[in-house]
């Protein structure tokens, strides 16, 4: 039986311009699909702890992030950023 892996972190991630465009339905991204689920659900809003408990992933979330961070598909959303509102999880890293 498998069990899901759930992460052990409360960063959250957004996507990067590169990434808003792996995430298009007209690409076809070389990636699995826990790496494409990841990059679908990231919001810039979200805590990876969030993403993985609704994700279900069965290979470690962290893993996933880091992967899709070192390709810069996804970057650590700013702390500095006010939360007065809620983002459109379509926009950029760059747009926010």
């Amino acid at each position: 039986m498998n069990q899901q892996v759930h992460s052990h972190t409360d960063v959250v991630y957004r996507r990067t311009t590169k990434g808003q465009a792996a995430a298009m339905p007209s690409t076809m991204p070389r990636m699995d699909d826990e790496h494409r689920r990841l990059l679908l659900l990231v919001n810039g809003f979200t805590s990876l702890d969030v993403l993985a408990q609704v994700g279900q992933f069965m290979e470690g979330p962290d893993r996933v992030a880091l992967d899709l961070k070192s390709s810069g598909l996804i970057e650590e959303a700013s702390s500095h950023q006010p939360e007065t509102f809620m983002r459109s999880p379509w926009r950029t890293a760059d747009a926010q």
